[in-house]
């Protein structure tokens, strides 16, 4: 006879012990798997971006100053570049035009 030859039933008490464990436990043990070395099981290199490469936010009066003179400048420069394509490419006078709306708005107001 072999050493593990008896035949073994498991009983309707031992099956709810059984299953109240496994809905017990199986949650924890999965928390337990993801918990544990989460650096290196949910690691994606290059999903951050380098802080170097970010937008640094101006803190001291300075640095705002600079910033806000660095914005108006490149709007300025933007809006030189808009106003030289509409007179290249329609042949529009913009101090023109702009005198026409503020004689219309002059009308409209009196």
């Amino acid at each position: 006879m072999g050493l593990f030859n008896f035949k073994f039933k498991y009983t309707r008490a031992q099956l709810e012990i059984f299953r109240f464990s496994f809905c017990l436990l199986a949650p924890v043990a999965v928390m337990y798997y993801i918990g544990t070395d989460t650096d290196k099981k949910l690691n994606v290199p290059g999903f951050w971006p380098d802080p170097a490469t970010l937008n640094q936010i101006p803190k001291e009066p300075y640095e705002i100053k600079a910033e806000l003179a660095r914005m108006k400048k490149e709007r300025l420069e933007k809006r030189l570049r808009l106003e030289k394509k509409i007179q290249e490419e329609f042949g529009l006078d913009l101090e023109e035009e702009k005198e026409k709306i503020r004689r219309d708005l002059a009308l409209k107001k009196g």
